[in-house]
């Protein structure tokens, strides 16, 4: 009662905002791989497991946006947060891979049950005039939460996992779990959008029909929807490989926090100014915030220096989501409001499964060579951003 009552009186984007903070404050994150590792895993099965979510999702994007159009946006969100809670207190008990790949199973049904539902339910709360600009801010706002807790958390993680071992490592874990539930309260708060879209009588198959029509047939939208597969950051990977690179550097464990917190402060800085930014780079905006993570992949891979290193891993990280609320803007604008969930899942389901099969790749490389796995990511991404024209990316 006494969140409902502290919340009550904000709209769905700073409840939003605020869930994805808690949701997202993990005390455990800057030293995610080191912990599996002790576990006894590989960075091929490191990856995997992001592989394994990545994959879940891609199984399960369609039909929980179908649930989100059916039973509505809120619920959709309230059963991710649910979800992600109950992985994070299975995740004190994990103790083997296999343990870790059931737990990857039920945090990608919770990401599909958010991928979607979240920006349909910010999208449909918003007024009607200048709508795109206000979605820009919208989702501006939420994304700077997620940076903003990634930018906290690192900090306080660093003085909660004081040492590398065991116990230090689940009392992150618990403080983590405790975290996600408080999300999840947060998330009882929020009020489905009065928009009209219909989620009762239509029968899924033609819903999901509807959605893969207005795909197909926007020429525009097919044209983002493959900017978003081929030029994804990979942001996993460079979480994951960062820290096993910095041991093998012997930087201090100090820095292993603390740089993910210095990017994680820039990034939200970033997705809070976006649309001045854009306005100060104009037409160019999405492409630079395309190349800039391809070209920090490449130094990071060429660069042994700490001092040199520590600097561009921050703009890495940085940069990795900077250009989330331009694209979601974009792909919004282009899509009618009874069936954007499920569109948006339709999409989102092809980008998962192209980060779920290329991250297996990336771990098998990088069990050979962190910097080489790095020097392939970035290449990727430029190639794709070069070949798609990413400099014609505009609203209008």
């Amino acid at each position: 009662m006494k969140i409902r009552n502290l919340v009550g009186g904000w709209d769905n984007t700073k409840k939003l905002a605020v869930i994805t903070f808690f949701s997202n404050f993990y005390f455990y994150n800057h030293v995610g791989t080191l912990y599996q590792q002790t576990r006894g895993l590989s960075l091929l099965q490191v990856s995997s497991i992001w592989a394994v979510v990545t994959g879940a999702i891609f199984l399960f994007e369609v039909p929980t946006g179908i649930v989100a159009d059916r039973i509505g946006r809120k619920k959709s969100v309230v059963i991710a947060i649910l979800l992600q809670a109950s992985g994070e207190w299975l995740y004190l008990f994990a103790n083997n891979y296999l343990a870790f790949v059931l737990i990857a199973l039920l945090a990608g049904l919770g990401y599909a049950f958010l991928s979607g539902a979240n920006e349909a339910l910010v999208y449909d709360s918003l007024p009607t005039d200048d709508k795109d600009n206000r979605m820009k801010r919208a989702m501006g706002i939420v994304g700077g939460a997620y940076q903003l807790a990634f930018c906290v958390a690192p900090l306080v993680g660093g003085l909660v996992v004081a040492q590398l071992e065991i116990s230090f490592f689940l009392r992150a874990i618990l403080l983590t779990a405790v975290s996600v539930t408080l999300a999840f309260f947060v998330s009882l708060t929020l009020q489905e959008p009065k928009t009209v879209y219909e989620h009762t009588e239509r029968n899924p198959l033609l819903m999901l029909r509807d959605g893969l029509k207005q795909i197909w047939g926007n020429k525009k939208l097919k044209w983002i929807l493959a900017v978003a597969v081929l030029t994804t950051t990979f942001s996993n990977s460079l979480l994951s490989l960062y820290q096993p690179r910095f041991a093998q550097l012997h930087i201090p464990n100090f820095w292993i926090g603390a740089v993910l917190s210095m990017g994680g402060l820039v990034a939200f800085l970033i997705q809070k100014n976006i649309q001045s930014i854009e306005q100060w780079l104009g037409r160019y905006t999405f492409l630079v915030l395309s190349l800039l993570p391809g070209l920090t992949y490449l130094i990071i891979a060429s660069v042994t220096l700490p001092t040199i290193l520590i600097p561009i891993f921050i703009v890495a990280y940085a940069s990795m989501e900077a250009r989330n609320p331009l694209l979601s803007a974009y792909q919004n604008a282009e899509m009618e409001s009874k069936h954007r969930a499920t569109t948006l899942s339709l999409m989102n389901m092809l980008v998962m499964l192209y980060v779920a099969g290329m991250s297996l790749v990336f771990g098998r490389i990088a069990d050979y060579s962190i910097p080489l796995a790095f020097a392939v990511i970035g290449g990727l991404i430029i190639f794709f951003t070069l070949v798609l024209r990413i400099d014609k990316m505009r609203t209008n």
